[in-house]
């Protein structure tokens, strides 16, 4: 979904700085827009994400948007930690790095845009993915506690918080209801990205859905699934 973004931006015109692991997919998606596309090599779970993340932002002369798409979610019944911490380490360890950077970024230059993708997996628990619905609600009630301290320092920041329901993407290891392309997703998120839309759900759907979903007693939703 990032990616898929970030190609959207970069074919209306915008300036786009993209941010991964994998030098020579970046290397891949800059070559089709050389003109618009900065890149730079990141693990958002090393000490240096931040300075990267700078560098990225000095070559493309600052930034309006920034938009955090780093995620992984694993399922994991046995519970074992080392997926958990991994899933930690990502959602909310090089989130929280990253965010915090952009939050100041802002407010130093007085004006921004932050986004990042959290999940419909953030308003319940559910059954083998502890840390990755953990994460994702840590990321949403971030965003939102965020979004109210920049309010009362009255900085000029505009928060999004994108909620996926199901997209087809490498992440989606089955098929399930009321899952979207990647192709339409992105274009839900960057439309809505323009108008700068608080909450962002990619399949309105879900709105409604997470409104029952909330409404469901624990000792019923412990026993679902």
């Amino acid at each position: 979904m990032g990616r898929g973004t970030a190609e959207l931006f970069a074919k209306a015109g915008h300036q786009v700085g993209i941010a991964g692991r994998r030098i020579e997919l970046l290397e891949e998606i800059q070559s089709q827009y050389p003109n618009q596309i900065s890149i730079e090599a990141m693990d958002v779970t090393s000490e240096d994400c931040v300075a990267k993340l700078a560098s990225l932002i000095d070559k493309m002369q600052g930034a309006d948007l920034i938009l955090y798409a780093s995620g992984i979610g694993t399922d994991n019944v046995i519970i074992d930690y080392a997926v958990e911490n991994q899933t930690n380490k990502v959602n909310v360890y090089g989130f929280t790095l990253l965010m915090d950077y952009a939050y100041n970024y802002f407010i130093e230059q007085k004006r921004g845009h932050l986004a990042a993708i959290s999940s419909v997996a953030s308003f319940r628990g559910l059954r083998g993915a502890p840390s990755y619905c953990a994460s994702k609600a840590y990321q949403r009630i971030y965003m939102e506690s965020l979004a109210q301290t920049a309010h009362h320092c009255k900085h000029k920041i505009t928060f999004s918080t994108i909620i996926p329901g199901f997209v087809d993407t490498a992440l989606l290891e089955h098929h399930y209801p009321f899952t979207l392309s990647c192709e339409k997703a992105v274009k839900i998120i960057y439309k809505n990205l323009l108008k700068k839309k608080r909450i962002i759900y990619v399949n309105g759907r879900w709105r409604y859905l997470v409104f029952l979903m909330k409404r469901i007693p624990i000792w019923i939703w412990e026993r679902m699934l």
